[in-house]
């Protein structure tokens, strides 16, 4: 008869309306986490001073816009010393950085830093600064881990630093 519903089928899957819904639920949990996760830190875990020179270029790109002031990081690649400075310090304030710098263990070494423009040399003092309006200094920190060669990549726009797994030279960035 006409009015009978018995003789349906039974019928199996999901109606489109039911997967627009569960897609539609998805895409507002994607959206909220998605700026967290940009946050994440790929070296936080790590407590090697590897991970501690990536972690400050990372901080101080960060703390530049937020505190607005012009940071640089300071690197003796001949001691191996790093510390921090900024455009507010005078000559006391910088010797006072200078005194609380840290350095690179035997085993983790500065081969050189490369700028764009600028020769390459491997001892000497370097600055990388880091701006108040949210980009920093090109630079290229070329690292030795245990006879092993790195590079660390700082990039003006991007607000993380990358770790290379070789040393990569400027015109293999360009």
């Amino acid at each position: 008869t006409v009015g009978n519903l018995n003789n349906l089928k039974d019928s199996y899957g999901f109606t489109l309306v039911e997967l627009i819904v569960v897609i539609a639920i998805l895409s507002g949990l994607l959206a909220f986490s998605l700026p967290v996760f940009r946050n994440v830190d790929p070296f936080s875990g790590s407590d090697t001073q590897m991970g501690q020179v990536a972690r400050l270029i990372n901080d101080l790109k960060a703390r530049a816009v937020e505190k607005n002031i012009d940071y640089f990081m300071n690197i003796n690649t001949a001691s191996g010393k790093v510390w921090v400075s900024d455009e507010t310090m005078d000559e006391d304030g910088l010797d006072k950085a200078k005194d609380k710098a840290f350095t690179l263990t035997e085993g983790l070494g500065i081969a050189d830093i490369e700028f764009p423009g600028t020769n390459k040399t491997g001892t000497g003092q370097y600055r990388i600064r880091f701006r108040k309006q949210g980009y920093s200094d090109f630079a290229l920190i070329h690292l030795t881990n245990d006879d092993k060669n790195l590079t660390l990549r700082i990039e003006p726009f991007l607000s993380r630093v990358q770790l290379l797994d070789d040393h990569v030279s400027l015109e293999d960035c360009i």
